[in-house]
């Protein structure tokens, strides 16, 4: 399982990280977090160079992490300064160290950067519109999946999967005479698409509802690699009901099997947080929806390309699979046309109809 390379990764809400050590867990890999006593965010790879301690079991004292096992204390920058056991002004041996990785705070989450790109050369952080933040109002949650996190992931940019997966609760169908199809605008290690239909009139959902029975709906759904995406929601078009959400998520993958799913919802609609519970336990339900039939999906790692079928509707999770695939031909060294045959975890996408690829 392999870490894109000279990414940042959203891995942790904001609010989530304090004085007390946490571990993080991406691609089997275990990583602890901390606030210094600056309030800065400190992220280390989770494991003392003396014995193999899990530093997220210790403690932070005057901005450093110590060991549980020995004691041993390290700066932000993971170079040992103090040895307990060790007599004053012994020198403390030059391999004492603990990997750091760089840290960005942005739109309620932790990014760690993975890679050996000097600071100019880093990607900047995805650009997410100012507007969900300033006038609409936020909620997080987490859940735990049992499937691949880019199963997890594709599933959120899914025009198509509202007519089954959340027939009964979510209302807002497309209608089944209807074609899927859309325009995807791709970036480097980034696509965003967008599609609008009207909700079937038999619905009885409260949006339908509220909204006089018939309400049209705009989904615009973003993608960002290596593990974050934005789902942007209009209901209602340009009547006075008008009301949007957003949800902004990112997929932390603990092993090719399980995903830790980080979910903040923004809504222009009941914007008071003594309704947040309300909320979350709906955006809970929809998403143990999709959760349901994700973890059921057999392989859970993506297989090539030519192994599924795809139409017209698939585009932007094919935009997504072919992103990743290049970018993970990268990390090998190898040409995009050269992965299927060296990385068992190619996608085949030579065999992908062209009018599919975006």
């Amino acid at each position: 399982m392999m870490m894109l390379q000279n990414f940042w990764y959203p891995c942790e809400f904001s609010s989530e990280v304090t004085n007390k050590p946490k571990q993080i867990i991406l691609f089997n890999q275990r990583f602890v977090v901390y606030r210094n006593t600056q309030g800065q965010v400190v992220m280390m790879k989770d494991q003392c160079p003396h014995r193999g301690a899990a530093l997220s079991l210790g403690w932070v004292e005057d901005g450093c992490i110590r060991c549980p096992y020995h004691g041993w204390k390290f700066l932000s920058d993971g170079k040992c300064i103090d040895i307990p056991a060790n007599a004053p002004r012994t020198p403390i041996p030059q391999r004492a160290k603990v990997q750091t990785y760089p840290v960005q705070e942005k739109y309620g989450y932790v990014w760690m950067f993975y890679g050996d790109l000097p600071e100019a050369e880093r990607p900047s952080l995805p650009t997410i519109p100012e507007s969900i933040f300033s006038s609409m109002h936020p909620v997080s949650h987490a859940h735990l999946d049992a499937a691949n996190y880019m199963r997890v992931m594709e599933t959120n940019l899914d025009f198509a999967h509202v007519i089954a997966v959340h027939r009964t609760s979510f209302g807002q169908r497309i209608p089944l005479n209807s074609t899927v199809k859309y325009k995807v605008e791709e970036q480097d290690s980034s696509a965003v698409a967008q599609f609008t239909f009207d909700s079937l009139s038999s619905s009885k959902s409260f949006l339908n509802v509220l909204l006089g029975g018939r309400p049209q709906v705009t989904l615009r759904l973003s993608f960002y690699l290596p593990n974050f995406t934005l789902v942007e929601i209009n209901v209602g078009g340009d009547s006075r009901l008008n009301i949007k959400f957003a949800v902004l998520a990112s997929y932390c993958p603990i092993d090719e099997k399980t995903t830790l799913v980080k979910r903040t919802l923004y809504r222009n609609v009941l914007p008071f947080s003594w309704v947040d519970k309300l909320f979350v336990k709906l955006d809970r339900a929809l998403a143990h929806e999709d959760t349901v039939v994700i973890e059921s999906l057999d392989p859970q790692p993506l297989p090539d390309m030519s192994k599924e079928i795809h139409v017209a509707a698939d585009a932007l999770g094919v935009s997504l699979r072919k992103l990743q695939q290049k970018h993970l031909a990268k990390n090998l060294n190898l040409k995009p046309n050269q992965s299927e045959s060296n990385n068992s975890n190619g996608y085949g996408l030579e065999s992908v109809p062209t009018s599919l690829l975006p």
